[in-house]
């Protein structure tokens, strides 16, 4: 399991920032065996053109909020922040640049819950996570650089094979 949790950081970390993203590459290309780009300067430009600008005009929105409610920051944010209190931990909104229904934010909680052995939150909290496979899909349209569209795929087949753990841990 410790692979999937890593793998999951590695999905967090490209679906949040174009920056730095050769190592993270290097060694999710090694997990996922795919073809992925590795120039920065393409990467970069399309993180900006696909998740920043253009996001809703390319239904490539990272926000849950804008899949679910059909807003940015509507009601499902409030239930993303609340589900994370529920589970003992707090959205530091101050500090953060992002809401707290980002992908890669959503993407880390599933791994610190795997981390935790907490598969029923799993279970519960992939209720929002319903819109990953749509966005994927809108990525794989968006762009050529299919690396975020890669981490999108492969972070939600880990996440099913999550919330399937307990049932083999029984």
């Amino acid at each position: 399991m410790m692979g999937n949790l890593r793998a999951l950081v590695l999905c967090a970390d490209i679906l949040e920032s174009p920056d730095n993203q050769i190592e993270i590459l290097k060694e999710f290309q090694k997990l996922t065996k795919e073809e992925l780009c590795y120039d920065p300067d393409e990467i970069q430009s399309e993180f900006v053109r696909i998740f920043l600008i253009n996001s809703t005009k390319l239904k490539c929105a990272p926000f849950a909020s804008w899949w679910i409610d059909g807003r940015m920051c509507g009601n499902s944010l409030y239930k993303i922040n609340h589900f994370y209190e529920k589970c003992g931990y707090k959205f530091d909104v101050d500090n953060m640049k992002k809401p707290a229904d980002h992908i890669s934010f959503m993407i880390r909680f599933i791994a610190i819950l795997a981390e935790e052995k907490r598969f029923d939150e799993i279970k519960e909290f992939s209720l929002f996570l319903t819109w990953f496979e749509d966005l994927a899909n809108s990525l794989k349209i968006a762009t050529k650089v299919q690396n975020f569209q890669l981490a999108v795929r492969f972070s939600l087949a880990i996440i099913n094979s999550l919330k399937e753990e307990k049932c083999k841990m029984l």
